[in-house]
Order: structure tokens, then sequence, then C-alpha cells
């Protein structure tokens, strides 16, 4: 049913939750993860360290999921993710995507409440990926 799921994680206790929901419903297909770590195109961080941290997000998804007697395919891409989640995750033939309702970028929310961060509220990323993806979408609160 679920060849490839691609789950999108940015280093945040909400992307490795979802990434352990990915693993669990892997264990069931018998599928393989596609791990998503995208570096933003446009950064005040040096390109070598957001590289590294990259590496090492994909490593512990990696890992554990291996651990779960999962397969991970790891993608570490420069990108906006905003703009490119889509086109990176049909890259990966993704049959399933699970990622979380928000990232560590809490500042860029679809609300239906606009006065504070609340279960009400879903990440950019995750709200455009809903909206546009080709594939089903599962997104973790």
């Amino acid at each position: 049913m679920f060849d490839i799921i691609a789950v999108p994680v940015d280093g945040s206790d909400y992307g490795y939750q979802a990434a352990d929901v990915a693993i669990e419903i892997a264990q069931k297909f018998n599928s393989k993860i596609a791990a998503i770590n995208v570096l933003e195109e446009f950064s005040f961080s040096s390109y070598d360290s957001e590289e590294d941290e990259g590496n090492s997000i994909l490593s512990k998804i990696t890992k554990k999921a291996n651990d779960a007697g999962v397969e991970v395919i790891e993608h570490l891409i420069t990108a906006d993710p905003l703009r490119d989640m889509k086109f990176i995750v049909n890259q990966t033939h993704a049959d399933l995507v699970v990622i979380h309702a928000h990232g560590s970028n809490n500042n860029r929310f679809v609300s239906f409440d606009e006065s504070c961060v609340s279960d009400t509220q879903i990440g950019s990323v995750s709200e455009r990926l809903m909206r546009t993806s080709d594939v089903p979408v599962l997104l973790i609160k």
C-alpha cells in the first residue's frame, strides 16, 4: 500500500514525533522511509554548519528506523521548504507524507484563531503541502 513514506523533518521535537509515526507505519506496511531535511536557501548561518545539522537530524532518524527494521533513504536538499516541498516529495516517489502540524519555525502559521499559538494552527509548510500534494498527507498533532 505504502512503498515509500516521506517524512520532512526540521530537527524540532514536532518533526521527530512525525518521524516516529512514519516509522510505525513503515513497520506495518513494510515500507521505506524517505527522510527529508531542507536547508534554507537564504540563511544567516554558514552552509557547512547547516549541512552538518541536517546530516545529524537525518542520522538520528535513520538510526531509529534501522533499529526498528525500517530502511531509510536520506534527502538533504537546499531549497525553500514552503515553495518546494511538493516538488521534493514528488521526487522521492512517496505514496504517503507524514508531517507534523508545525515545525521549528513557529512564526509562519495558518490559524483559525489569531490570538495565540494553539492546536488550531497549522504551519505554513504543512498547510501548503496538504492543499497541493498529489499523495495523501498524514498531519500529526
